[in-house]
């Protein structure tokens, strides 16, 4: 468009100057020199324009070489992330797969643990039972020769104490004749006195001395004793004395 409107405005210009040869001339010249102007111009206008345009070609290279060198760095970015995923993935999978093999280690240890608790619990159950047993039955014999031996021990002093008994009897009756045989000495004694003064009172002539009357200090009286002592002696034998009880 720039360069339409210069060409028609130098027709223009030269269609208006005189026909005369000077004014043809002038007019000539002038036209050489907007001729030589114009070539100068379009010279510098291709100039400016090529320069432009490497400009603009070298503005492109730089933005594909950037564009380039950005895309490698975000390709090199990506594939780096992408390989430290796929080790991610790996490790994650190696991960879930020692995971699954120690769950299952893990089931198997926690059932023999069971199974190895039960076993030791059915074990430790017929083992009580057993010691239960063992108990009870020794507890029962225990007892059993326990209560035979009290028996026999009850038994022995029974018979021990009622020896001891007749013998404390027999002693007693044995202290008790001594005693009765003592006081008939006595009474002889005292018989013999009297007589001895009712002698002498004869012998002096006393009137009024009573005739003297003898009676017998033992006159039924050992049997009444010996019958009663043998009464007592055979209810201790029948009977348990307390101390023996108490021992039984």
């Amino acid at each position: 468009m720039a360069k339409r409107s210069r060409k028609s405005s130098t027709i223009s210009g030269l269609s208006s100057f005189p026909t005369d040869n000077v004014s043809v001339e002038a007019a000539w010249r002038e036209a050489l020199g907007i001729q030589e102007f114009g070539r100068d111009e379009r010279v510098k206008s291709r100039k400016r324009l090529a320069r432009a345009q490497v400009a603009r070609m070298q503005a492109e290279n730089e933005a594909i070489t950037a564009t380039k060198n950005y895309s490698v760095r975000v390709r090199a970015q990506a594939d780096q992330r992408l390989q430290q995923a796929d080790r991610t993935l790996a490790e994650a999978e190696r991960i879930k797969a020692d995971a699954i093999a120690r769950t299952a280690t893990l089931e198997d240890e926690i059932q023999f643990r069971l199974d190895d608790a039960s076993r030791k619990r059915a074990n430790a159950l017929s083992y009580a039972e057993k010691l239960e047993n063992t108990a009870r039955g020794a507890a029962d014999a225990l007892m059993s020769q326990t209560r035979d031996g009290a028996k026999e021990l009850a038994s022995r002093m029974r018979h021990d104490a009622a020896e001891d008994i007749r013998k404390i009897l027999t002693d007693i009756e044995v202290a008790r004749a001594a005693a009765e045989d003592e006081l008939e000495a006595q009474r002889l004694l005292t018989q013999t006195a009297q007589v001895k003064a009712f002698t002498v009172g004869i012998d002096t002539g006393a009137a009024k001395v009573k005739p003297l009357t003898f009676t017998s200090a033992r006159k039924n009286k050992p049997a009444k004793r010996t019958a009663s002592a043998n009464k007592r002696s055979a209810k201790t034998t029948t009977s348990t004395p307390r101390s023996v009880r108490k021992a039984a």
